[in-house]
């Protein structure tokens, strides 16, 4: 089978500058096309001083792969040479300027393989389109990711930040996401104090001046890297996590105990009702139906302990809606008097544990109004990017390509 000396002509223009295809091979069993090519120049131009002038030292061979032709995995077998040049009296080697920075590829397979990562494909199934190893369309988009993405704070003045589980064992990122054009900024490995100072470090004295506030969970750490390097910055705790913290150590606790007494007392009808009703004291009484809220009602009226845990749980919203800080505050005192009133140890406990340590951060959510569920949003997200490459080993190029799945919307829209 022959190329027709157009077709020829265009393929050498288009694609393989500076070189000709001396003679071609198809072989339909292997699904494989060969080109042969070499230089168009009886002399090439040294690459330093632009003369012509220059003596051909040796002639090479190189094996590169192209873009796939109509299913056909396509090879270059290259000839190309090495000079000196008589005016500048240096070596050099003849160009290639269809190549990729991985010289095995052209920047065609390149551009095909970042092409199809970018619409967030799977690295296995590029890597069949392609021919290519998984590892090869790995490091080409990590190559390019490495090009495209930097740390770049922008006019971010209004932060979250969180972590997520990268594998099995407690290990951990943190991520930074501007809530204001919902942008990941950073990703680190681990969720230390040491950690988080590195992207504070990174922002720099001016960009930390910028930042006015940031979202996060009840970490200590967080908070603590937060008033060390952001002078101008306020902590907000989220309510989600509020909320959460609440369910957990106030209301499981409450269950759980109220549980045992009456397996103490074998009384094993309430042991049942109440180890079978985990979800519905935790639910949020207003999302619940009608049978539900009855049976709920039916519970709360027998024990004054989870009654009063209930009526603290719907008040614990109001806290972060209000309008101002003095608001906020004032709505968080009365809250916190209500909880020591019920005499109840769960709640009292955590009451004064919240009032002592994260009373500031609670009360400032009065002057902002932000939260966390933006980068609770975007973790979900991460995890469905991890599941679908079955976990990513190499987290350099796992940060990259969550920074570059979350680059944000902008403002002006």
């Amino acid at each position: 089978m022959a190329i027709v000396p157009d077709f020829q002509s265009d393929l050498t223009n288009h694609f393989f500058k500076g070189f000709k295809i001396s003679s071609h091979f198809i072989d339909d069993k292997a699904k494989e096309i060969h080109f042969y090519l070499e230089p168009c120049s009886e002399f090439p131009v040294c690459p330093r001083c632009k003369g012509k002038n220059v003596v051909v030292h040796e002639y090479r061979k190189r094996v590169v792969q192209d873009d796939s032709i109509l299913g056909y995995k396509t090879v270059l077998f290259i000839t190309y040479r090495t000079f000196k040049c008589k005016f500048c009296n240096k070596y050099s080697t003849e160009k290639i300027e269809f190549l990729s920075e991985n010289s095995r590829f052209t920047t065609r397979v390149a551009d095909s393989v970042n092409e199809d990562l970018e619409r967030a494909g799977s690295i296995k199934d590029t890597a069949e389109r392609t021919g290519l190893s998984w590892s090869s369309c790995k490091r080409i988009h990590k190559r390019y990711l490495k090009k495209k993405i930097y740390f770049n704070l922008g006019q971010a003045s209004h932060i979250a930040i969180d972590e997520f589980s990268i594998k099995k064992g407690h290990k951990y990122a943190t991520v930074v996401v501007d809530l204001d054009t919902k942008r990941v900024i950073w990703v680190g490995k681990g969720k230390t104090v040491r950690e988080v100072n590195r992207f504070f470090k990174l922002c720099g004295t001016e960009g930390c001046k910028q930042i006015k506030a940031v979202a996060m969970d009840q970490n200590a750490g967080f908070a603590t890297c937060v008033n060390k390097y952001c002078p101008n910055a306020k902590v907000v705790y989220d309510l989600f996590h509020m909320v959460y913290n609440f369910g957990r150590l106030v209301i499981s606790a409450i269950r759980l105990r109220l549980a045992y007494e009456n397996k103490n007392k074998n009384d094993d009808n309430a042991y049942s009702l109440l180890k079978r009703s985990r979800f519905l004291l935790l639910t949020k009484n207003s999302n619940l139906s009608e049978e539900k809220r009855i049976k709920l009602n039916d519970i709360l009226s027998f024990y004054h302990d989870l009654y009063a845990a209930n009526e603290l749980k719907e008040l614990l919203p109001e806290v972060f809606h209000a309008h101002s800080k003095e608001e906020s505050e004032s709505l968080w005192d009365e809250w916190v008097r209500l909880a020591l009133q019920s005499k109840v140890q769960e709640i009292t406990k955590f009451a004064k544990v919240q009032n002592r340590r994260y009373r500031d951060g609670i009360t400032n959510s009065g002057i902002y109004r932000i939260r966390t569920s933006v980068l609770e949003g975007i973790n979900n997200k991460i995890k469905v990017l991890k599941r679908l490459a079955y976990g990513f080993r190499d987290l350099e190029y796992f940060f990259l390509r969550i920074m570059n799945s979350f680059r944000g919307n902008s403002l002006e829209c």
